[in-house]
């Protein structure tokens, strides 16, 4: 089943309007929610958080899917495996600690490869540790947080009769809510007894991906009593048209967001006139496609930190695509301040300074707002600054910006890849402007023509209330909400908005 989307309707009707020929597809940001690559901003098992995940296959087709945990600090792979899909099928999951590090488990029947359990999986350490070092962190403790993604590797058919019950689709459809048969997934690829079709040849009944999926996350503190649930960010037109090849065997870190293929990318522009137009922008590399359709110049949220009602804020940041632009071990240069690809500015070790180790550190700016349109004389910055640094800095893959915080982990999500920021007296509420605007020294995404200002990010906010007043003595009333983060988007062409 081939389908066709709100959004790339909505997107192909602007192309006719504006005249555009020949867009066949190009890799978006949905805002229908659904695609063939989901992005999970951020999970957590510190203080006490685990965090849940799910995915849902709209389609009445099967799904080959590479999930895929990286780790906060610098996107090391922490675990992947593959997942096969049911028509109309849901997937469950669960990040939980597990001794000095994470795991994750599930109790859902869909075919995983290996097979995963109730009892977690422990997330491993061997991207970078040993010989694998990037010079931050190498124990388990770094695999605490970090965030997802989920990309559909192909569809998955009946072409050929690979078991006793028929072709891959037969063995992975669920019958009275259990798969035919995960034992033959499983073998396919060498893991257990059975025909390792998919080992010989990994294109046996896998047809071309066509997204349909989409998926959520969900942060719970049972002992808190807190829950905030987000929806994970969908990118369609991923793969280049009728893409094949892209299924491959579990422990692979192929496939990735630099793989799919598609160096097109649609994107929408204001540039602060109010009107909407379309840009088309075709770049070198698939992987600045996919970091165009994130590319911010200003993230904007709100904050509450009223002490009086025990109110707090922490806002997620967290960039999909850096470690394409600063992962290289190579160039890593003691007491040298290595160049990153734009639009970030050094590679992960040499920090914003000269040689620290475990950051890759692009400076930014704060705006802060009370409610009434009160601004400080002077703007607060990050503590504790980034070494080396001359002003506020982002420094991970996966940040975590706090409000009035003392240091340590921050109080809500239990993150230690924390910025803080210290409010002046009376800003206890209200909102900020997190800007990437550099002035286009490194914060740039061109296409040779449509250039982006900013950096590839996304996130989100949380608040929580601890009111122990609430309801009368002795009765402890918790609150938590998160709030998507809004962002404004500067393309410009030659002086011109981008087109």
């Amino acid at each position: 089943m081939k389908r066709t989307s709100l959004t790339t309707a909505v997107i192909a009707g602007l192309a006719g309007v504006a005249g555009i020929a020949n867009m066949a597809g190009a890799v978006n940001l949905s805002t229908d929610g659904t695609g063939s690559v989901l992005i999970y901003p951020y999970y957590t098992v510190n203080s006490n958080n685990s965090t849940l995940l799910s995915v849902v296959n709209t389609t009445s087709e099967g799904k080959a899917i590479k999930v895929r945990f990286l780790e906060g600090f610098n996107s090391r792979e922490v675990l992947d495996f593959n997942l096969y899909m049911s028509p109309f099928d849901v997937w469950t999951a669960e990040v939980d600690k597990v001794g000095a590090g994470a795991g994750v488990s599930t109790a859902d029947n869909s075919c995983t490869v290996p097979s995963l359990s109730t009892t977690p999986t422990p997330f491993v350490n061997y991207a970078f540790a040993g010989a694998n070092s990037d010079t931050g962190p190498a124990d388990l403790s770094r695999t605490l947080e970090g965030y997802v993604e989920l990309i559909e590797m192909g569809t998955v058919d009946n072409t050929t009769a690979v078991w006793k019950g028929g072709g891959a689709l037969d063995a992975i459809t669920h019958s009275a809510g259990v798969p035919a048969s995960c034992a033959v997934v499983q073998g396919a690829w060498g893991y257990g007894s059975g025909s390792q079709f998919w080992k010989t040849n990994a294109a046996v009944d896998i047809g071309a991906p066509d997204g349909g999926l989409f998926g959520s996350g969900t942060i719970v503190n049972v002992g808190q009593g807190t829950v905030e649930g987000y929806n994970a960010d969908a990118l369609e037109g991923f793969y280049a048209a009728n893409a094949v090849g892209a299924h491959t065997a579990p422990g692979s870190i192929l496939p990735n967001l630099s793989t799919g293929g598609n160096a097109t990318a649609y994107t929408f522009n204001t540039n602060g006139s109010g009107n909407v137009s379309l840009a088309t922008s075709t770049f070198t590399s698939s992987i600045d496609a996919v970091s165009a359709v994130f590319m911010t110049d200003n993230v904007y949220n709100e904050y509450v930190v009223d002490p009086a009602y025990g109110e707090s804020t922490e806002w997620v940041v967290t960039f999909p695509t850096k470690r394409f632009y600063v992962d290289f071990p190579s160039l890593i240069t003691k007491n040298t301040l290595a160049p990153a690809f734009k639009p970030f500015d050094v590679i992960f070790g040499s920090g914003y300074g000269i040689g620290y180790a475990g950051t890759s550190c692009s400076p930014v700016s704060l705006s802060i707002f009370d409610r009434e349109e009160g601004t400080p004389t002077t703007q607060p910055g990050f503590s504790p600054p980034p070494p080396g640094g001359s002003g506020p800095a982002l420094c991970w893959e996966a940040n975590v910006v706090t409000f009035n915080q003392s240091g340590g982990q921050s109080s809500i999500l239990g993150s230690n890849l924390v910025s803080n920021i210290a409010l002046g007296a009376g800003y206890t509420a209200g909102w900020a402007n997190l800007s990437f605007d550099d002035g286009n020294t490194n914060h740039v995404l061109t296409d040779g023509g449509n250039s982006f200002s900013g950096l590839p990010a996304t996130g989100f906010a949380v608040e929580e209330t601890v009111n122990a007043s609430a309801g009368g003595a002795g009765v402890l009333a918790n609150y938590t909400a998160l709030y998507n983060h809004k962002y404004n988007r500067v393309c410009s062409n030659g002086g011109a908005n981008c087109s």
